[in-house]
């Protein structure tokens, strides 16, 4: 039904058609997405994204969430699924932003040795996702009863500064000359599920982004869904 609209989603989809784990996606994902407007619009997203991609860098993406697409957590879900496929965003942002000769840097096969995600002409990227708390996590595993707040804590700003070191530490050992712009590609999921107070919550990253938390890095990108995402058709 949807397959014409969702070319690139299929391709994956068709990775895993024929099997019944429980713990591959797509499990009964026509009649999900015919049933959930939220949810064929997160996939209307994301081809949106994998169309952006050339067949060079498609093709390596989809060699890399192949094997995530039956690694599901318990708490978590496919979380690691989707955290590779928003690779394909920051591809997006240095695309519109100009960059030539963009393509993703695979896995260095020197045991501990760091690698960016992306790299152009000119640039390096690294795409860090920031999920939700470990206790907001258990809570919806659980089923118990949560409230949101308009104010980010202490946690949220620990997490984000640890995830800005590393994208730098990892640019910083992969090199590529002295004028190589480093970016970090940040993408947002807050514990408040709807995203009410996303606006507030960018005001309180800015401001604490303005105090260069991460000296050395030139580029922050922030992508985070707008208030009531989930709730959008």
């Amino acid at each position: 039904m949807y397959r014409r609209e969702l070319p690139r989603v299929y391709e994956l989809r068709d990775l895993i058609q024929y099997s019944s784990s429980p713990d591959a996606y797509f499990q009964n994902f026509e009649k999900s997405l015919s049933e959930i407007p939220p949810k064929l619009k997160q996939f209307r997203d994301i081809e949106r994204d994998l169309q952006g991609l050339d067949a060079e860098a498609w093709a390596f993406l989809k060699s890399e969430v192949t094997p995530l697409l039956a690694a599901r957590d318990s708490k978590r879900g496919w979380q690691l699924l989707f955290d590779k496929l928003n690779q394909a965003k920051a591809f997006n942002y240095l695309k519109e932003v100009g960059y030539l000769n963009i393509r993703f840097v695979p896995p260095s096969a020197v045991r501990g040795q760091q690698t960016p995600d992306l790299q152009a002409e000119g640039a390096l990227c690294e795409v860090k996702t920031i999920n939700i708390s470990e206790i907001e996590a258990h809570r919806r595993y659980s089923g118990g009863v949560g409230s949101s707040t308009d104010q980010l804590d202490e946690g949220f700003f620990r997490k984000l500064s640890s995830d800005l070191r590393k994208a730098k530490a990892q640019m910083v050992a992969y090199g590529a000359g002295q004028n190589t712009k480093h970016v970090a590609y940040v993408i947002v999921n807050f514990d408040d599920s709807l995203h009410e107070y996303a606006d507030r919550y960018q005001r309180q990253i800015d401001r604490y982004i303005a105090g260069d938390p991460v000296p050395g890095l030139q580029v922050v990108v922030f992508d985070i869904k707008p208030p009531f995402y989930a709730a959008m058709s």
